[in-house]
């Protein structure tokens, strides 16, 4: 190969490399900023309360019934309720934020809102399921505990796609 042709190549393949990290730090700086309005934005800050709460919630009624006997009724009935309300304002700050994205942004995140919805209807049937084992006399403690970290679970995958969006991963612990 003739040095002016292998010259041009290596400035053809740094103009492309150069390229794809301006688009590459132009997306992220997208994400970052669209990140930085929705992490300010006061809805967004107690939907995000309220998911923390619900996981508190969920965490410590899966620790209480994991390997034991019996269920407390009055702890599991209490932590369900708690459960249940955060989770619906959770769900009511969430669509109050996205309401006020602006229809670009709306469009530029409609996969994602999607995804959350579809988790946000399988938290609500885990949250219901949870409901209804704790109402009966005698919940079945193997039972609540799965319920329980399904939950943890959902919740977990919705915050690694609201971290995934700022670039950093925060796992909840079971």
């Amino acid at each position: 190969m003739k040095p002016t042709k292998a010259i041009s190549m290596i400035l053809m393949a740094l103009s492309l490399g150069a390229f794809g990290a301006i688009a590459t730090a132009a997306e992220h700086k997208g994400h970052s900023t669209m990140s930085m309005e929705m992490a300010h934005e006061p809805h967004h800050v107690l939907a995000m309360a309220y998911h923390r709460n619900l996981a508190t919630f969920a965490k410590a009624l899966h620790e209480q019934t994991a390997g034991a006997s019996s269920v407390n009724l009055e702890f599991a009935r209490a932590a369900v309720a708690e459960m249940r309300r955060s989770f619906d304002q959770m769900k009511q700050h969430h669509q109050a934020c996205m309401q006020a994205m602006s229809a670009e942004m709306q469009a530029k995140m409609k996969g994602k809102m999607q995804q959350m919805e579809t988790h946000q209807n399988q938290l609500n049937d885990q949250l219901t399921a949870l409901e209804q084992e704790v109402q009966s006399a005698t919940p079945d403690p193997k039972k609540v505990s799965t319920l329980a970290s399904n939950v943890l679970t959902h919740l977990d995958a919705m915050s690694k796609m609201h971290q995934g969006s700022r670039g950093k991963k925060m796992k909840m612990k079971m």
